[in-house]
């Protein structure tokens, strides 16, 4: 049979409000109290009930989070796995968890959204890749909801940390040009993405220095997105000297198109990216990428999300940014193939 306070506060000689207020951590409990209780606890094995506590606090001790993807392409995304495995390491020090939510269009990511927040699912937000006109965040100010934006909202008005996505672009892009390499094209990710903007402005910066015409293709997220849009430009016969692409794991659909029609990299094609994930060491000569310095990030946001849940009064909006560093392999190196 179940254990339960009335149980605990019988077993201790206290009051069940006594018990409560153990569990809620309460300073104004005496010590010797607090101990007799906390033992009984352990002798009875007793844990609380952790739908009741929500229910009192009016809270559910969860974060939310929604990536908008094709549910293929999240299996494998090395950027997906080190996100959900940050925001989890940040929160296990806390009493939240994460609920965390997959959106294959705009439409259903705002029907999530709407969803979380008509049955408060979730104590709070984490918003990433927020585009342009985001009618998420329209709402969740709106409506006085905690978040906090993974990314560039455009707006003074809202909590985000995020890199400097210009200047990681700009780095990424002088490394190509120091190489050797004029004729670069960025793959860049989809239209109206604040973080995609971003790093297009800083390969354009880079490469307008130089007296260079930038050139920029979009794909959609993913390694299947960017295989595809690798070959139309093979059969467009639009190959540059170098690629930038916009993560990691775009890199790999590019870098499986290059191998079937025996483009080598490096050699015929140089090649940088971002995210500097595991994918890099594995990938052959390495994979050149900006490390974006992913754990300070997220353990940032749910810092500040979580002091957002927990205080009534109002905090005035913060932006953090977070550096960036090139790391550099040999992907984007130029002349021939090393044997």
């Amino acid at each position: 049979m179940r254990v339960t306070q009335q149980d605990i506060a019988r077993m201790a000689e206290v009051s069940q409000a006594t018990v409560s207020r153990v569990l809620a951590g309460d300073a104004r409990v005496e010590p010797v109290t607090r101990d007799r209780v906390l033992s009984v606890m352990e002798e009875a094995n007793y844990r609380p009930d952790v739908r009741a506590q929500s229910l009192r606090r009016k809270r559910t001790q969860l974060i939310g989070i929604v990536l908008k993807r094709e549910r293929n392409d999240v299996a494998d995304d090395p950027f997906v796995s080190a996100l959900v495995t940050e925001i989890t390491q940040s929160l296990s020090s806390t009493n939240y968890h994460l609920c965390f939510d997959i959106a294959h269009s705009s439409n259903h990511q705002s029907q999530v959204y709407d969803e979380m927040l008509r049955s408060r699912r979730v104590d709070g937000l984490l918003l990433v890749e927020p585009e342009a006109e985001d009618l998420r965040l329209i709402r969740l100010s709106k409506d006085q909801f905690p978040f906090v934006v993974i990314g560039n909202p455009r707006v003074a008005a809202w909590h985000s940390v995020d890199n400097d996505n210009v200047l990681a672009a700009r780095m990424a892009t002088l490394h190509l040009l120091e190489a050797g390499h004029q004729r670069i094209t960025f793959m860049a990710g989809p239209k109206g993405i604040g973080v995609t903007d971003d790093r297009i402005t800083g390969y354009e910066m880079a490469m307008r220095e130089q007296g260079l015409s930038p050139k920029v293709v979009h794909s959609d997220f993913g390694h299947e997105a960017a295989y595809c849009r690798m070959v139309d430009l093979v059969e467009a016969k639009q190959i540059p000297e170098a690629l930038l692409v916009m993560d990691d794991f775009m890199a790999t659909g590019v870098l499986k198109a290059a191998m079937q029609n025996e483009i080598a990299i490096p050699g015929d094609l140089a090649m940088a990216s971002f995210n500097d994930s595991t994918i890099c060491q594995l990938l052959p000569h390495g994979l050149t990428s900006v490390n974006m310095n992913l754990p300070i990030l997220v353990r940032q946001a749910v810092h500040k999300l979580i002091q957002l849940v927990e205080t009534p009064e109002k905090v005035e909006p913060s932006r953090y940014v977070v550096p960036c560093e090139l790391v550099v392999r040999g992907s984007s190196r130029r002349g021939a193939s090393p044997k």
